[in-house]
């Protein structure tokens, strides 16, 4: 039901002056997502079988590893980026 007379309508507020004035810098500190679920870790032990889907391990049982790669070069961009490091000593 939309708003008949002018007092009404001035009352509804405009949705981007709202959460201007109702914006809060504790805002950028809150957790925009639940946490995720909790997992299960197997050590030397072998996955559920409902983990498994035609022999292949379901991607909601899929995680991200906790490698970190520290290393400046690879072997793809050892030449390129070796290079780029000894003619920019040039430069200056």
């Amino acid at each position: 039901m939309a708003p008949t007379t002018p007092q009404q309508r001035r009352r509804k507020p405009n949705n981007w002056f709202t959460k201007l004035t109702d914006w809060k810098i504790e805002d950028l500190f809150k957790r925009k997502r639940p946490p995720p679920v909790q997992r299960t870790i197997y050590v030397n032990e072998n996955l559920p079988e409902d983990a498994y889907e035609k022999g292949k391990v379901k991607t909601s049982w899929v995680y991200p590893t906790n490698q970190v790669v520290t290393s400046k070069y690879t072997v793809i961009t050892f030449l390129p980026k070796n290079l780029l490091e000894q003619f920019r000593r040039i430069a200056n």
